[in-house]
């Protein structure tokens, strides 16, 4: 974005209009690189970033940012010199050296503590050089050596009292001028005189070289001096006749032989080896300030001029010359043509002429106005015109068609031009020294901005609306005799045209080319030349043709560009000219382009025109730098990363934020820049202009940045940076073994809970199990004793049936008994009774009865024969009775005895069992 600015800033500034044609220039003001306006001192490391003495300090400049680095006492900045990794820096009352530190940011050590006298009040050192791994300043006290390895500072002792007015490199060899003694050379470290001071006098040396192996003298009042070991003799006087005598404060020797000279007031001048100026550059026509500072050579031979105001930069060795109509004079250029050193311009504002070894361009009187075409086509220069079409003789325009536009003359036959105008076609015919307009024909009222000839007589137009034209017309060139229009329905005609390339004829549109095919009779996208700029860009339709069909000219959105054919192969070659379209500015659809001579050609440009040469580019040996990383959090300000080493950044510290650079001065070409970062892509970025990349909220985890630059054609190596996002705590190994082992036991108490609540889920089903069991035996013991109970009582009243059979029938025979007693006393009697009480006292009775007794109450006579084992068999038949809840009367039958009786079984029976008064006998063997 600076440069754009600073071109944009050349593109304005004010020039006189002379017909100068001027290498590219490039101007930085005091607001770009944001320091002060002088800049007294230049110099280049070897990474291509320059640096200036600038008078509020140190200025870096690596081809996209400036940055200035104030001396400790915020002085003015007079000297530098770049040695190695060090920057040497001179100013008032100070004086030392840069180097980077691991941010790679510019850290200042003082020398003056190192000075053997100290520092004179007021001292400036005004020049640094380096020789024999030296460091050299130069104050107007004294010349000072500085030995870096042995961190050792000398002053030469100055036997004269002198000040020191300049020291000077010469090759490997270091002179310096003492004021009033003349100029020394230093030889095995010692001054040896070179010119005495009755020779020098008060000239005061400001640039020394080897002309012929004779040393010669640049004054501060441009004195061109000759040294032949006797005696001093100007030269180059010619150069004070047309300039004056301008004061001069540097120079710089040009390779072929030249010079240039950076004056007070003047500008830059360029000169030849014999003094014959070839450029000026001032504030009249492209500078920003008339007076030069210093000057200074980079490694890509453009020259850098440190002025009062500002920075330029010239690129003597550009294959681009400029003419920048500012003022609007001329206007934009739409056709230019050379013959015999003479340049005509067909403008917006009319056809301009530069002669031949004249400086200013000149309108041709009538042709006011705006210019579409000039060419020579069969011996007559013509001129399409806004108002018809002129032939031109020389610096004069005869109009020889007044009718509405002319774009374009072709040569239609030997003696015949065909005119393309705003609404249609017309003929101009040659009939011996007069030319005959013949009127337009006839049904064709169609713009006709491109028109290509065929030697069968077939007219071929293009017209931006209704595609192409085919037409063929009669003897009488008014009349159409077959006429046929080729649409592309698939294209947008604006900015099209057609054209005629290897002996075959195109339609171009912006994105397509497309040919035609005589056999088929039809226009086909299938070909090598649209095959050959697939993918790349274009800005408009348009396609110049070279006259001879050696070049093809197109129009990029990066440059320009020309396809050829290739030299050992069908296949076309096409080489791309890197100019950006800012400095192509041409409306879109009227780009043109002319070959001036041989590979020399000139670019219509809307505020003037680019010369070009066509020559082989050399690889510009591009190098990237990353010049700063900073690493941030979240809405933090950014920390500065140290160069040279992995990164290795906290999680909450995942912003990281990239600016590089490719030293690339060059006026026409910018870098652009590519990048990925591998760990979050593999894939590349689209090339851009910006030269910082950004990352935000990257994870953890690592990463490789790489990124490249391209030049033109020319592209870097990738330079990269390695680094690590660490992981957040939470996610640390620590955290994580913590995790797992938290797992584990999450796990391991999980199982254990899963296996209690198993175990504990399986006793109560157990439990539940055991329950229901229970209450499955309690329901069997329930319907068990249910069964039971009716067992016992149907075994009770089995029981009670039994006995109460028994009682009635012993009550019965008892009756019976009594009966027969009271009836007599008789043998039969007694045989009746003896049979009753056998019945009664039936053995078989009792058996009968302790059998279902048992059946009823099977562990009575065990448990009262555990409670009262002395019991007797007749004991346990009245406890069998009184079981049954009998009452003596009852028992009495069936025991054969009286009630009384029973009576004292139960008393006797009461007192076996040891029963207390109050106890029952009933109850209580009811309740064993």
């Amino acid at each position: 974005m600076i440069r754009y600015f600073s071109l944009l800033i050349f593109l304005f500034s004010f020039c006189s209009l002379v017909g100068q044609e001027l290498p590219p220039v490039v101007n930085f003001g005091p607001n770009q690189y944001s320091a002060g306006n002088q800049n007294w001192m230049i110099d280049q490391a070897e990474n291509k970033n320059l640096y200036f003495a600038n008078s509020t300090g140190l200025l870096e400049y690596n081809g996209e940012n400036w940055e200035l680095y104030p001396v400790p006492n915020n002085t003015i900045v007079r000297s530098l010199k770049v040695v190695g990794e060090r920057v040497y820096t001179g100013a008032y009352m100070e004086a030392g050296y840069w180097e980077k530190d691991e941010f790679g940011r510019l850290k200042y050590e003082s020398l003056v503590p190192k000075f053997p006298n100290g520092i004179v009040d007021g001292e400036q050192f005004w020049d640094i050089e380096y020789l024999d791994d030296l460091i050299i300043f130069r104050s107007f006290n004294g010349i000072y050596f500085y030995d870096a390895g042995r961190d050792d500072l000398s002053q030469m002792e100055n036997i004269w009292s002198k000040p020191f007015s300049g020291i000077f490199k010469l090759g490997e060899e270091l002179y310096f001028q003492l004021v009033g003694e003349g100029l020394f050379k230093m030889t095995n470290g010692d001054p040896e005189i070179i010119i005495p001071p009755d020779e020098l006098g008060e000239i005061a040396v400001m640039h020394l070289y080897y002309n012929n192996a004779e040393l010669r003298i640049i004054s501060g009042k441009s004195e061109f001096l000759r040294w032949d070991g006797q005696k001093l003799t100007r030269q180059n006087t010619s150069f004070n006749e047309q300039f004056g005598f301008p004061n001069i404060l540097d120079a710089i020797d040009l390779d072929e032989g030249g010079l240039v000279l950076g004056t007070v007031g003047k500008g830059v001048i360029r000169v030849d080896s014999k003094g014959k100026p070839v450029n000026v550059f001032n504030q009249e026509n492209i500078l920003l300030n008339n007076t030069v500072l210093d000057l200074f050579k980079d490694d890509s031979g453009n020259i850098w001029a440190g002025l009062d105001y500002g920075i330029s930069q010239i690129d003597l060795e550009s294959s681009f010359r400029s003419f920048q109509d500012i003022r609007g004079e001329i206007g934009s250029v739409y056709a230019s043509f050379q013959q015999n050193g003479n340049l005509y311009l067909g403008t917006n504002q009319g056809l301009y002429l530069r002669k031949e070894n004249e400086e200013k361009f000149q309108i041709i009187d009538g042709t006011e106005g705006q210019v579409w075409f000039i060419d020579k086509l069969g011996g007559i220069l013509w001129c399409g015109h806004n108002s018809g079409t002129f032939r031109i003789l020389g610096d004069k325009a005869v109009k020889v068609c007044d009718r509405l536009g002319t774009w374009l003359v072709k040569k239609y036959a030997d003696d015949v031009f065909i005119q393309g105008h705003y609404n249609g076609i017309s003929f101009i015919r040659i009939s011996g020294e007069d030319l005959e307009v013949i009127p337009m024909l006839k049904d064709f009222p169609h713009s006709s901005k491109f028109i290509e000839v065929k030697d069968t007589g077939e007219i071929w137009i293009g017209n931006e609306h209704k595609g192409v034209f085919q037409i063929r017309v009669g003897d009488s060139l008014a009349e159409i005799e077959n006429i046929k229009n080729y649409e592309f329905t698939e294209e947008s005609g604006i900015t099209s045209s057609i054209f005629e390339f290897n002996d075959t004829l195109y339609y171009s549109s912006k994105e397509n080319i497309y040919k035609y095919d005589p056999v088929k009779d039809l226009f086909s996208k299938q070909n090598e030349l649209n095959f050959t700029l697939d993918g790349f860009e274009r800005v408009s339709g348009k396609m110049v043709s070279e006259e001879n069909k050696a070049k093809l000219w197109g129009f990029g959105n990066e440059g320009i560009f020309y396809i050829k054919p290739g030299t050992l192969s069908r296949d076309y070659d096409l080489r791309s000219i890197y100019i950006d379209q800012d400095f192509r500015n041409i409306a879109v659809g009227y780009e043109n382009i002319s070959n001036l001579e041989e590979n020399d050609y000139l670019l219509g440009i809307a505020n003037g025109y680019l010369r070009i040469r066509d020559t082989e580019e050399e690889d510009p040996k591009l190098t990237i730098n990353l010049d700063l990383i900073e690493i941030s959090a979240l809405d933090a300000e950014p920390e500065k990363v140290v160069f040279g080493e992995e990164g290795n950044f906290n999680f909450d510290h995942n912003n990281i934020n990239f600016s590089f650079s490719a030293p690339v001065h060059d006026k026409y070409l910018n870098a652009v820049y590519s990048y990925r970062l591998v760990g979050l892509s593999s894939n590349w970025s689209e090339w851009t202009d910006s030269n910082q990349a950004n990352f935000k909220n990257l994870n953890f985890g690592e990463y490789r940045f790489e990124v490249r630059a391209r030049v033109g054609k020319f592209e870097t190596p990738a330079v990269s940076y390695n680094f690590t996002i660490n992981r957040p705590y939470y996610l640390s190994n620590l955290a994580l073994v913590g995790y797992f082992l938290s797992f584990v036991l999450i796990l391991v108490m999980v199982h254990l809970f899963n296996k209690r609540h198993h175990k504990k889920m399986i006793a109560k089903r157990e439990q539940t199990l055991q329950l229901k069991n229970l209450e499955a035996e309690k329901e069997i013991i329930k319907l068990q004793n249910e069964k039971l109970e009716q067992d016992m009582a149907n075994k009770n009243r089995e029981l009670a049936v039994s006995t109460m059979s028994l009682i009635k029938k012993n009550e019965f025979l008892t009756s019976i008994k009594e009966k027969l007693q009271n009836s007599g006393d008789s043998s039969k009697v007694s045989s009746v009774i003896k049979t009753i009480d056998k019945d009664i006292s039936e053995e078989d009775n009792w058996k009968f009865f302790k059998k279902a007794f048992n059946s009823a109450d099977k562990d009575f006579f065990k448990k009262i024969k555990a409670r009262h084992p002395e019991l007797t068999s007749n004991d346990l038949k009245l406890c069998a009775y009184l079981r049954l809840n009998l009452s003596s009367k009852e028992i009495a039958p069936l025991l054969n005895i009286s009630v009384k009786s029973v009576e004292i079984k139960r008393y006797r029976l009461r007192k076996k069992m040891d029963l207390d008064r109050e106890t029952n006998l009933t109850e209580y063997i009811l309740a064993l």
